[in-house]
Formats: C-alpha cells, sequence, structure tokens
C-alpha cells in the first residue's frame, strides 16, 4: 500500500493542502529572525480574524487540550464552581481538568448524541455562583454541535466566564467569538483549520482578562500561565519559551488560505459537504448517531449495521486506501467517525463513501453498491 496516497479522512489530524507542506520543508528559522517573529505576527493578526475577536490570541505549542488546561489554570481558583456542560467523550474531560486547578466541576450531562437542553442549561445557571461555563461546540466523538450562541445568550445575563472549546468547529462551522459572548474560546491545528497537529490557538476577551487579574492567588502552572505568554503574543520578538518556529510558518499559511476562502465561503462549503455526506449514509442504508437537528459540519458519525463491527469496517475500507476513525467510549463498535473538514474537497468525500460503499458490500450488507455515492453526488451536482 502506497501510504502517501492514503486518503486520511479521521476527524483530525486531516490532510493539510499542499501549500502548507511546502511552508513546512522550510529550512529550520530561528525564533529571532525577523522573517520568523514577522510571519508570527501576521499569524496572531489572522489568528483574531479566524475566532471573530478583538480580544488577545495566544498561539502555543500543544494540542486542544493545552487550551482546555490554560482556560482552568489560570480563570479557575480552589472552590471556584464551574459549570461542565457535556454531552460526549471530550465534555466529559473538563470534569478531570477543573479539579486539578482546585475548582469544583458541577456536571450538566446530557446523552451522547442528544442535543443540550437549553431549558436545562438556564435552570442551572440562575442558581448562580458559577465563576465559569464550559462547553464543547462540537464533541468529535458524536458528531453533535451545540447551540454555542444560544448558550452564550443565557451566560451573557451571569458574571460566569463563557468558555467554548472549538477544537472541532472553528475553520468549519460559524463562531463568532465577540458577537455570541464567548470570553475564552480555544481551538487545535490539526482540524478543520487544515494545519499539522502541534499547535494550541486560543483567544481570551477583556473579561476573562479582568478576572485572571483579580485572582487571590497567583497561577500554579508555570507553561501555562498566560501573563508570562502575553508579552510574547503582543511582540513576537520577546521571549519565554522556544516556539514550534516551523509549524508556525505551516499555521500562517494555513490561515491565508482561510483568508482567502473567506469565512462565509468557508462555512457554506462545510454545510454543503455534511449535507452531501449524510445523503451518502442515507442512501447506502445507514443513519447517523448524533441527532440530526444538531449535526455538526465537520465530521459524520454513521451508525453501522448490528452485523458489523466497527473494526471489521474499518479494516475494510482501508483496503481501499481510505482511513477512517472508530467510536469512542460507548459506541466505540457500533460507529465510525470520518472527518470531512479543512482543507478536504469533493473528490475526497465521495472517494471516502465509495470505498465505505465498497466496503459494506464485501461484509454483506449492501447487495448494489453506488446509491450512496450517487446520492452524494446529486447533492454536488445541483450546488
Amino acid at each position: 500500500m502506497d501510504h502517501e496516497r492514503e486518503l486520511l479522512m479521521i476527524p483530525g489530524p486531516t490532510m493539510v493542502s499542499p501549500r502548507v507542506l511546502r511552508a513546512l520543508a522550510k529550512p529550520i528559522l530561528s525564533h529571532g529572525a525577523a522573517e520568523f517573529t514577522e510571519a508570527y505576527a501576521e499569524t496572531l493578526r489572522l489568528q483574531k480574524s479566524l475566532f471573530m475577536t478583538s480580544g488577545t490570541p495566544f498561539l502555543i505549542s500543544g494540542s486542544g487540550t493545552l487550551g482546555m488546561e490554560a482556560a482552568a489554570a489560570n480563570l479557575v481558583e480552589k472552590g471556584d464552581k464551574v459549570l461542565c456542560v457535556e454531552n460526549g467523550f471530550f465534555g466529559e474531560k473538563w470534569q478531570e481538568i477543573v479539579p486539578g486547578h482546585g475548582g469544583v466541576a458541577d456536571r450538566l450531562t446530557f446523552e451522547w448524541g442528544k442535543a443540550v437542553d437549553l431549558k436545562l442549561v438556564e435552570e442551572r445557571l440562575s442558581k448562580g455562583g458559577y465563576k465559569a461555563v464550559c462547553v464543547e461546540h462540537v464533541d468529535t466523538s458524536t458528531g453533535i454541535a451545540n447551540p454555542i450562541e444560544e448558550i452564550g445568550k443565557l451566560v451573557k445575563g451571569t458574571d460566569s466566564l463563557y468558555v467554548v472549546d472549538s477544537v472541532c468547529g472553528i475553520g468549519g462551522m460559524p463562531l463568532k467569538m465577540d458577537e455570541w459572548g464567548v470570553d475564552f474560546c480555544l481551538t487545535g491545528s490539526q482540524k478543520a483549520i487544515g494545519a499539522p497537529p502541534g499547535l494550541s490557538l486560543f483567544c481570551l476577551n477583556e473579561k476573562a482578562w479582568k478576572a485572571i487579574e483579580a485572582r487571590k492567588t497567583p497561577i500554579a502552572d508555570y507553561y501555562t500561565n498566560l501573563k508570562r505568554w502575553r508579552p510574547i503574543m503582543e511582540d513576537p520578538k520577546k521571549y519565554f519559551a522556544t516556539p514550534a518556529t516551523g509549524m508556525v510558518l505551516g499555521m500562517l499559511e494555513a490561515l491565508r488560505i482561510i483568508h482567502e476562502e473567506g469565512l462565509e465561503a468557508r462555512w457554506k462549503r462545510h454545510a454543503l459537504f455534511s449535507k452531501a455526506f449524510q445523503a451518502g449514509i442515507k442512501g447506502m442504508g445507514l443513519t447517523s448517531f448524533p441527532d440530526e437537528k444538531s449535526l455538526a459540519h465537520t465530521l459524520s458519525v454513521p451508525k453501522l449495521p448490528e452485523s458489523v463491527k466497527g473494526s471489521d469496517f474499518r479494516a475494510a475500507v482501508g483496503k481501499f486506501n481510505v482511513i477512517i476513525a472508530g467510536g469512542l467510549g460507548v459506541v466505540a463498535d457500533k460507529s465510525v467517525r470520518v472527518g470531512h473538514m479543512g482543507s478536504d474537497m469533493v473528490n475526497d468525500l465521495t472517494a471516502t463513501l465509495s470505498a465505505m460503499e465498497m466496503a459494506l458490500h464485501q461484509l454483506g450488507y449492501v447487495k448494489e453498491p453506488g446509491a450512496g455515492v450517487g446520492a452524494a453526488m446529486k447533492v454536488f451536482a445541483k450546488a
């Protein structure tokens, strides 16, 4: 198998544009070189535009989880109550991270794949006393998209800080940080942004900074102490810790691609991808795991027939040089996860659906392959 010709269609890391790969292939630069510091500054400006915020951007080596850690380390003090809204594997991370920094995680849990009930969020918020509210924009374990804008309206009437994990959202689905009242927003480089894994991106507004400045106790962490990082984000010529110079250059190229496409056009493209992929799934006789009214546009999570194991299905799809991901947690072997975001193109999606349909045919589930791919093609053709 030629691994360089494989389609990597998992929900992150995603395939990246050859433009990004060429940027990564440049000789290593000094972190103090003018070429790098100017590139870092431009990357941060484009990051603010991507998040749709006037807040302070941070671009630091690490995964999306580093952003979650930074939020808790800087905003939460011992005894602070944090409302953790959960309906998937990644939302459940907050209940481990928050107590690690002395906070009390008050969990509001919903069934995996089910939409968040706004009335229950409002009811819990009405009790008051929450330092922060943490929620996933898209939970990559289930393919559910949460109503970030509507939750923001509920949080706005309180003193709580609104923290949104948009690791699988930003760059593929609308997220308007300032307009929607998000105080701390985080993502990772490897999903809808279309860059390789390795960078954590997050932004803070003035409300979040005031909470940090008003802390009664010092920030216990060293590396995630944002007071130490802020001067570098405001002037990349300054130094705190060595940045991932090559990765920043790759990120700059990925953000330039997003800027050239335009956010509105990019959101529409991802919405179209989701619509076509869902049509393809239904065409081959499958259903989606998440609530159909709350589908993420960046990935799909089809449920498999009872007679088909997830591991067998992924292996069969892999024979056609297409890599998809397994399910997580309670639906581990009952579903698969397919990413369709970032730099993915129509031909990548149709090839993936074709591989899935051929695999189901080999496993004895689909008698006449072609209906799924055909259904997706009809959606693309109309667009």
